[in-house]
């Protein structure tokens, strides 16, 4: 199989789940020349769905796995008639290795945030999903919906397709288990699972409470796009940290075209959403003492590293 030599050009907007990756995504979407291609892990999982976990390192990308892969997101870019796509999908954060042997030319822009707000708000998600299963028809109704969204943000109609037939699997099994439907029920074997599967989550996600789990998701993303970090070129990669993206969001938008190569729209600034400068910290006030030990020896090491604390007690400071 002879494998492409060219790509589209492409930016992969990676950062741990609830980091603002959906945020910045869909701000990028409003420019002209670029279009966020909203998770479409029904194409880059599509070899890899029986995995254990979401890493994917370099051996994975077999030639069949670049040709399709290549094929797909320059269909994509063709299509929706950009000079840029962008993919937000976490799962990324642990695919690094594999992105850039695809990809040689994609350039990354990790979304980092405080991982106790983003601990904070992982945890909603889970619950979310834990209230909705115990009933199989809230469970049902709850994934339809949210299944039928997700089409939406599925501009092709080849990629709606494609992304039913890898949910559903095929329509022997929506009518003989219509749980299926909830893919926490087979991605994650049973759990009210959401998010990236870091690799080791099945014995982690038995050994320790759900909060301290939703730390772990965060720390894990986090500290592999670190350790993959020397993987990409230092004019492929850049940072923007939320809290800084929510009180100055015109000049962090400026630096992201800037290292995307695209000019800054003339009036782009009116079309942005409204935004909370101060948006963040929500972990200090709905937190327990309780809680913050728990999740500490967790976050504490990389909070430190990322500068977001200075005290390894933090948590009987706050």
């Amino acid at each position: 199989m002879t494998v492409p030599n060219t790509t589209a050009d492409i930016v992969f907007l990676i950062g741990s789940p609830r980091s603002g990756t959906t945020l910045i995504g869909d701000i990028l979407d409003l420019h002209p020349q670029i279009s966020n291609w909203y998770e479409p892990y029904f194409v880059f999982d599509y070899f890899f769905r029986d995995r254990p976990d979401d890493r994917r390192t370099a051996a994975d990308a077999t030639d069949r796995v670049v040709h399709y892969l290549r094929h797909e997101m320059a269909c994509y870019q063709r299509n929706r008639g950009v000079c840029i796509v962008t993919e937000k999908s976490p799962r990324n954060s642990l695919k690094i290795p594999f992105l850039r042997k695809v990809f040689p030319q994609a350039r990354f822009i990790h979304i980092l945030r405080d991982g106790r707000d983003v601990t904070l708000s992982i945890r909603v998600e889970w619950e979310r999903w834990a209230t909705a299963l115990r009933d199989q028809r809230t469970a049902i109704l709850e994934r339809l919906q949210m299944f039928h969204i997700y089409l939406e943000h599925q501009p092709l109609l080849r990629h709606k397709l494609a992304a039913a037939r890898f949910q559903i699997g095929s329509l022997t099994n929506l009518f003989r288990q219509p749980l299926k439907l909830a893919q926490s029920a087979r991605r994650w074997k049973g759990y009210a699972g959401w998010g990236p599967q870091f690799p080791g989550w099945e014995d982690a996600i038995t050994s320790m409470s759900l909060l301290e789990f939703n730390a772990l998701q965060w720390e894990k993303c986090v500290s592999t796009i670190l350790d993959d970090r020397d993987l990409i070129p230092d004019d492929f990669f850049m940072e923007i940290r939320y809290e800084t993206f929510l009180q100055t969001p015109h000049e962090n938008m400026a630096r992201m075209f800037e290292f995307m190569g695209v000019d800054y729209p003339t009036g782009f600034a009116d079309r942005m959403p409204r935004l909370k400068a101060g948006n963040f910290n929500k972990w200090r006030n709905q937190f327990s003492i309780e809680e913050k030990t728990a999740i500490a020896p967790i976050v504490t090491p990389l909070l430190l590293q990322l500068g977001y604390e200075t005290d390894h007690d933090w948590y009987r400071l706050t």
